[in-house]
């Protein structure tokens, strides 16, 4: 894995623990970059996976981009895949997802939450699988590794 780190967090070992089960060859041609929000963005923070990029025709590109403005803690919902069902204000039934809450206490544990999400992207795209309606599922895999390292 080939990580470009273009911020002061250093994030480099935390990624690199945080996919140390995954096969290395799976590993080898995947590109890490990891850079500051434009100064007007209003997101604290926003992660890609390009399927194919410039330069990069096979894709394998995951790109984190995290607010230099940002307030420690951070708080991130992450989907789950439980449903509730509850009326609106005229009454009709709506179904709504459940969303977990966490407070992040540091940008590196939050570049890590990006990463995580974007990393179940990348392994999607090894599976074969496309690339639509898998949000909950990538925000699912994070919270569980980020619980397994202990930042949550």
């Amino acid at each position: 894995m080939i990580i470009r780190n273009l911020t002061n967090y250093d994030v480099e070992d935390l990624i690199q623990t945080a996919v140390q089960e995954f096969p290395a060859h799976d590993l080898r041609e995947l590109a890490v970059e990891i850079k500051y929000c434009p100064r007007t963005s209003r997101q604290f923070a926003s992660g890609t996976y390009y399927r194919c990029a410039k330069g990069r025709p096979d894709g394998r590109l995951i790109r984190v981009r995290i607010n230099r403005a940002n307030v420690y803690p951070v708080v991130v919902h992450f989907r789950t895949s439980q449903y509730y069902r509850e009326k609106n204000s005229r009454g009709q039934e709506m179904v709504y997802q459940k969303l977990e809450t966490v407070s992040l206490r540091s940008p590196e544990h939050l570049v890590l939450a990006i990463f995580l999400h974007e990393f179940s992207h990348f392994l999607d795209h090894l599976a074969g699988r496309n690339g639509r309606y898998k949000q909950t599922k990538a925000d699912k895999f994070a919270f569980q590794k980020l619980k397994a390292l202990g930042v949550l």
